[in-house]
């Protein structure tokens, strides 16, 4: 397409405005679909208000998200090559505007926030996106008036109106489309996230937890190959189901995860990831782990089904319960436990005791490592707990570690250790070992030497391996 001699003086108009989209373009993340997390986050029962408002159009379901959960433009992951964009376009006096799909409510506090010339959004009755914010913008700076930064195909109408396309992270299909209507657009980085930063934000070392569904088999002393292979198709379902709900809490955390030291390098909190995809990805990993759970058994999916549930009852509700949070986390992993019952091995109110107990002792080491951290007991941490809670929460880890333990000295008194064990006192060693182990936990959480899980720390400590190696000894030896 060739230029008129006005549009070539326009290229050396130092007021053409820079107009910059929102979505996937200044911001790496989706506005609705953050302000959606933290709706739910802090309302639950708003959640079912979401179709009602999404029936008189998105516009309006933008507006009342925008209006009930103000969100922090501080907060938010921006573009840097974008941000540089916007500095360069300040440098040479050019007026820097916003042209987005998200509400006005928002995207006028995100202009404030970069100190932009003015926003153009959505107004709760129109969704500006596509040929709708195009005609705006043609209304207001005239065709090709003004140069737009965009990443989406639906900016594809707005391009064309524009001096001078910039597109973010665009696809080459999209790039191609560009150039087919004569226009040759600059092209900057995209979120700075690959394949790896999606794999971590499914959490695959939480996969190590999932291994308990072989404790049923260990504990029965079960050689069949093919309840083995029945098992690890439990334990692969499991973890479709841990990595779609660690997604969703991930969303829902958002706004804290930003402000912890560690938790801000999260693939989606740190805008590695865009939160709308991998949504997508976590439900479908939710819902395919559990149809594979009920097609391997009935009661594996209904396990599978109470663990989703009770994982998202914890993320939405009840980890902000005093003590509460502490029996569910508890709770979850004997849940992961009875998921590995077979027909041969099935569960003994011994071992359910036994778990319930070394868990409990566990989530409340995981309490206490957030308790001794400064970042836990900041104004904006949504957790029930205060710093004068240490010694309570220490005491009431080492009351869990010796039940368990008194758990496993009346197990090995009982006459179902005589049927399985040659020599059952050696199993009397396991105690002592057990009490260490958990009370050298208890001790080192106090002291700060333990991060927020303290699974992942016994995986990393080879105490704690030494500690498995011996106990393992010892069952082997009592057989």
């Amino acid at each position: 397409m060739e230029m008129t001699p006005r549009d070539e003086s326009r290229l050396r108009d130092h007021d053409v405005p820079l107009v910059v989209d929102v979505d996937g373009t200044l911001v790496t993340g989706d506005l609705l679909v953050e302000g959606v997390a933290r709706l739910i986050a802090t309302s639950p029962w708003k959640a079912f208000l979401l179709p009602w408002w999404l029936l008189r159009g998105r516009a309006a379901l933008k507006r009342r998200v925008a209006q009930a959960v103000p969100l922090s433009p501080a907060a938010l992951p921006l573009n840097a090559e974008v941000v540089a964009e916007i500095e360069a376009a300040k440098r040479q006096n050019r007026p820097v505007w916003l042209a987005s799909g998200a509400d006005e409510f928002a995207v006028a506090r995100l202009t404030e926030f970069i100190d932009g010339a003015g926003c153009l959004a959505s107004d709760g009755s129109r969704n500006l996106v596509g040929k709708a914010k195009a005609e705006a913008l043609v209304a207001r700076f005239g065709s090709r008036g003004f140069d737009y930064i965009g990443n989406h195909r639906h900016d594809l109408p707005v391009w064309r109106e524009s001096r001078l396309a910039i597109g973010v992270g665009v696809s080459t299909g999209l790039v191609r489309e560009l150039r087919a209507t004569g226009r040759n657009p600059k092209l900057l980085g995209g979120a700075t996230g690959d394949w790896r930063d999606w794999l971590y934000a499914l959490r695959p070392h939480q996969w190590t937890k999932n291994t308990l569904v072989f404790v049923p088999l260990l504990a029965a002393h079960e050689v069949d190959g093919q309840a083995w292979l029945f098992t690890l198709g439990v334990g692969a379902a499991l973890c479709c189901c841990a990595s779609g709900t660690y997604v969703f809490n991930d969303l829902l955390d958002l706004p804290d995860d930003r402000q912890h030291p560690g938790k801000r390098q999260r693939p989606i909190a740190a805008g590695k990831v865009s939160p709308l995809p991998i949504a997508w990805l976590g439900m479908a990993l939710v819902v395919g782990g559990v149809l594979a759970g009920f097609s391997l058994a009935s009661a594996g999916g209904y396990l599978l089904l109470c663990y989703v549930v009770g994982t998202l009852g914890y993320s939405l509700w009840l980890k902000r319960r005093l003590f509460v949070d502490v029996v569910a986390l508890a709770l979850l992993y004997v849940i992961r436990v009875g998921m590995g019952a077979t027909e041969s091995a099935v569960i003994s109110p011994w071992l359910l005791a036994f778990s319930l107990f070394v868990f409990l002792a566990l989530a409340v080491v995981k309490r206490q490592t957030e308790l001794v951290s400064a970042a836990s007991v900041l104004p904006e941490s949504r957790r029930p707990y205060v710093g004068e809670d240490l010694g309570v929460m220490a005491a009431l880890g080492a009351a869990s570690a010796f039940a368990a333990a008194v758990v496993l000295a009346l197990y090995i008194q009982s006459p179902d250790v005589a049927v399985r064990y040659s020599r059952p006192e050696l199993l009397g060693l396991a105690c002592p070992v057990l009490i260490y182990w958990l009370g050298r936990l208890l001790l080192l959480a106090n002291r700060g030497f333990v991060d927020h899980d303290p699974i992942v720390f016994a995986l990393r400590d080879r105490t704690s391996w030494l500690v498995a190696w011996t106990m393992g000894g010892a069952v082997v030896g009592a057989s």
